[in-house]
């Protein structure tokens, strides 16, 4: 007798069926002319056989994948390629590999976006399962690692809603917490933009060193899941070598301002944990100023409730322009950089 053709996917961070129906077409956007690969996903986290045939993203992005048979597990989708533009400087940059893990497929959860969000969730997630963590508690410490980029989210991190929402790339949550969240990831997005012109890095290369620090949940020592020391590599005559020997850890003591840096135990100043700098810098200033320059308040107290405004109900004026001034700073690097000039 054939064996019956299941008609439920389970979720695994649930336990429960998943919505929808098996289905043997995976859809989504990844950068414009990327190469897209599924795979499944094994029990240590690597990567089991292709599950169908690579296909390339179209000018927008848009790919699909069509399987051999209907993913009943979990999905790795691999970008290859491509590129994209990179807002902050306007340079195009290489997109480099990207993945995406999702627990499951079917006809309801599909069309995910494949991002450096998704490829830092993906680092940190095949690094805890190489070490024995199941699958479902290993995808659900690398999508926590993305949201802890931004301090809106601490409410949302042991929200599974918001895990899924990520492949889709929304940081959103079906739970309501009175806003005190991110409620998109364009912002956690463009905190990867600025990292790259404050660090001088390439686009692939910053998802890479972030998803490397994400595995050590941001050890200040600038290590890997694996206790070794991020290797972020280095510009030589207007080349990017990201093999050269140049560490996280030394890239973001010389690179970032001495007004943020932070006291280490030894008594020497250094460059805050990356998470904790991310939140701040990357993130919050770029929220704030945004809330200045427009006048509306909300802006940023809807996604930071305890911040303070002034008596009229305005944001503080030195919290502006000190925001503003830590912004133009950091934009006025674009000029000297390498990575700008990048086609």
């Amino acid at each position: 007798m054939p064996t019956p053709t299941p008609t439920t996917v389970t979720n695994p961070l649930t336990g429960t069926a998943a919505p929808g129906s098996p289905t043997k077409t995976i859809q989504g956007i990844a950068a414009p002319g990327a190469t897209v690969t599924a795979y499944g996903v094994q029990a240590n986290g690597s990567s089991g056989a292709a599950l169908g045939a690579a296909v390339t993203a179209d000018n927008n992005g848009y790919f699909t994948v069509n399987t051999t048979e209907a993913p009943m597990g979990m999905v790795r989708l691999v970008a290859t390629g491509g590129s994209s533009v990179r807002t902050l400087d306007n340079s195009t940059q290489p997109a480099g590999p990207q993945q995406l893990v999702t627990p499951f497929v079917t006809t309801s959860y599909n069309n995910f976006k494949i991002s450096p969000l998704t490829d830092i969730a993906a680092s940190a997630m095949a690094s805890r399962a190489s070490k024995g963590e199941s699958l479902a508690n290993a995808f659900s410490a690398g999508a926590r690692s993305v949201l802890e980029l931004d301090s809106a989210n601490s409410l949302m991190q042991q929200d599974t809603t918001v895990y899924l929402n990520l492949l889709k790339g929304s940081v959103k949550s079906d739970v309501r917490y009175y806003d005190a969240q991110s409620l998109e990831a364009r912002e956690l997005l463009m905190g990867v933009e600025a990292l790259g012109v404050l660090l001088d890095l390439p686009a692939k290369d910053v998802a890479r060193v972030v998803g490397a620090s994400a595995q050590s949940d941001y050890a200040a020592t600038g290590v890997d899941g694996n206790g070794a020391a991020i290797v972020a590599g280095a510009w030589t005559n207007g080349t990017f070598d990201p093999a050269a020997p140049t560490t996280l850890k030394a890239l973001m003591d010389a690179k970032v301002p001495e007004a943020q840096k932070v006291t280490d135990s030894t008594g020497a100043k250094v460059a805050p944990r990356l998470n904790e700098y991310f939140r701040k810098y990357m993130v919050m200033d770029f929220v704030m100023d945004a809330a200045c320059v427009s006048g509306s308040s909300t802006f940023f107290t809807s996604r930071y409730p305890f911040y303070q405004v002034d008596s009229q109900g305005r944001m503080q004026a030195a919290d502006c322009a000190g925001a503003a001034q830590r912004v133009a700073n950091l934009r006025a690097r674009i000029s000297t950089n390498n990575s700008s000039k990048m086609k």
